[in-house]
């Protein structure tokens, strides 16, 4: 069911709230994700929504209580995951040009890590060797239409 506001009701919620408010149809949320499950439906297939999009913790909850899982960029995300409820096996941390500390944090969590550099590999390869599962990011820098 389609729930549109109206002018009225926008103007309410910004009086009473102030401006600029953001409004969100958990509803709408909700039936696009399971539009998008069952557009692929599989029980090989694995949906993370990109928390840098929208770290909002009660839009987080809505993707959670539809079993969504959560890609997180910062340790900051990892922990509002945490708190929206996600369980650690639900959460996939891709380090992105990191120290080395963040990803020991992480790994302290219990989240799935992706490290993207050799450096960082090394590290963990030398502080986890084979304990603690880890994939890798590969980012070949290529252009595309580079010849």
């Amino acid at each position: 069911m389609e729930h549109v506001l109206s002018r009225t009701q926008l103007s309410e919620i910004a009086n009473e709230f102030g401006t600029p408010v953001y409004v969100y149809n958990a509803d709408k949320i909700a039936a696009q994700y399971k539009r998008l499950t069952t557009a692929f439906k599989s029980d090989k297939v694995r949906f993370f929504y990109a928390c840098k999009a929208l770290t909002n913790i009660n839009i987080l909850k809505v993707l959670k209580s539809e079993g969504c899982n959560i890609d997180c960029s910062s340790i900051n995300e990892v922990n509002l995951a945490l708190h929206a409820g996600f369980e650690p096996r639900n959460i996939l941390y891709t380090s992105n040009g990191i120290g080395f500390d963040e990803i020991e944090e992480a790994q302290s969590l219990g989240v799935i890590i992706n490290i993207d550099s050799i450096s960082n590999l090394e590290k963990f390869g030398k502080t986890f060797g084979s304990s603690y599962p880890v994939g890798v990011r590969l980012r070949p820098n290529i252009m595309a239409g580079v010849i």
